[in-house]
């Protein structure tokens, strides 16, 4: 995966995301899938990034 590219529809600021922009804060996919954890999501912290990936050297993500 090519993490140069920045996509500036998809600002992100998650540096141990393997899609994270490595000189930018957006993500370098095309699109992502938002998902919620909550029947009736009414708060920022009811969703989540389901496109998201551990970077390989990521510690801690697991």
């Amino acid at each position: 995966m090519d993490n140069t590219y920045a996509n500036r529809s998809i600002h992100c600021t998650v540096n141990s995301c393997k899609f994270h922009n490595d000189k930018e804060n957006y993500c370098s996919l095309e699109s992502i899938n938002v998902q919620t954890h909550e029947p009736n999501p009414t708060k920022v912290e009811c969703t989540d990034c389901a496109s998201f990936m551990c970077k390989d050297n990521c510690k801690g993500c697991m």
